[in-house]
């Protein structure tokens, strides 16, 4: 069996994790694999995640927990394991860190919702929240689109350098602003990306500086978070999910259509558009992303398979 620690994963190919997500959403539409809903344990602040799925070649299961105050101790608000199997034996395969595999995973569920979702001719974006998810989801936005000026913004404003200057590491070319206020990188930004676990809306918002923008929200993953206020759902032009369950779990769709903000005949699944090209140009989009184990089964057998044939992890007897 292989073991693939956080350091493996983050070598892995970002071409190849966005490669694995988009097969994920050719999956849902040809209906080929099993996906159990997830099952959700939640004590006070705190949530444990377990998500199985079963595809033709593997099947997976991930344990992940989200402990939202665990930056307070220096430690990451995310923790998880992952175990890949044979779908023909049964075999455990590979142990993975499933903090890592969703670091990527969802890194790249917001890449696919940038190259997608939004003009090529972008050059501004911002990002709110810079924990471990935050600066995945600035790397797949800067592998998928040439960004000249990014605005980032935390509660924690060492936080908000520390991610830049890890990102200057890997991508230089571009200016790099800590926005002082959500509202100022609102203002100043073509695409919006959060990525908090925050239970209130993160800025005010009116439909003059909402016009013409992509707002991705990555973070809210229970019905009592939200990202982003519902007028943005209310004028977005078009509003995609990556799975529907987003519905039942996320804020930032269960709120607005309890609010009858929203009818829930608006929301169309992301996986729709990998049959069409359809262009956005100076449209207002909203995708909300609340992840799912068909995400991680995809990754994770790519991943699998990129370290095998580049002798990559270490063996354990099982």
């Amino acid at each position: 069996m292989l073991f693939l620690n956080k350091y493996s994963i983050q070598k892995m190919d970002q071409g190849l994790i966005q490669t694995a997500v988009e097969k994920a959403y050719q999956s849902v539409l040809s209906q080929n694999y099993n996906m159990p809903d997830r099952m959700h344990v939640i004590d006070h602040e705190n949530t444990l995640l377990l998500m199985p799925c079963f595809s033709e070649n593997f099947f997976a299961t991930k344990l992940v927990s989200v402990f939202p105050k665990a930056r307070e101790h220096g430690q990451p608000a995310v923790n998880g394991v992952m175990v890949l199997s044979d779908n023909v034996s049964g075999q455990p395969l590979a142990i993975m860190d499933g903090a890592a595999i969703t670091a990527q995973r969802t890194g790249a569920v917001g890449g696919s919702a940038v190259k997608r979702l939004t003009a090529e001719s972008i050059e501004t974006a911002g990002i709110l929240g810079a924990g471990v998810q935050g600066l995945s989801q600035a790397r797949y936005l800067l592998f998928n689109r040439k960004i000249k000026t990014l605005y980032i913004y935390d509660l924690n404003p060492e936080a908000v350098m520390g991610m830049i200057n890890t990102l200057k590491q890997e991508f230089s070319s571009l200016e790099y602003v800590a926005a002082e206020t959500p509202d100022q990188l609102l203002a100043d930004s073509r695409v919006i990306i959060a990525a908090t676990t925050s239970k209130s809306p993160l800025f005010e918002a009116s439909p003059d500086n909402i016009l013409g923008k992509t707002f991705i929200s990555i973070g809210s993953f229970r019905p009592d978070m939200q990202e982003f206020p519902n007028i943005v759902i209310k004028n977005a032009d078009d509003i995609f999910v990556d799975t529907l369950f987003a519905i039942k779990e996320s804020g930032d769709i269960a709120t607005p259509l309890k609010d009858h903000v929203i009818a829930k005949d608006r929301i169309k699944e992301f996986a729709g558009l990998l049959r069409e090209n359809t262009i956005f140009e100076n449209r207002t989009v909203f995708f909300k992303s609340v992840g799912m184990a068909l995400f991680d089964l995809t990754t994770a057998a790519a991943v699998y398979q990129q370290a095998l044939e580049n002798n990559i992890g270490q063996r354990l007897d099982f």
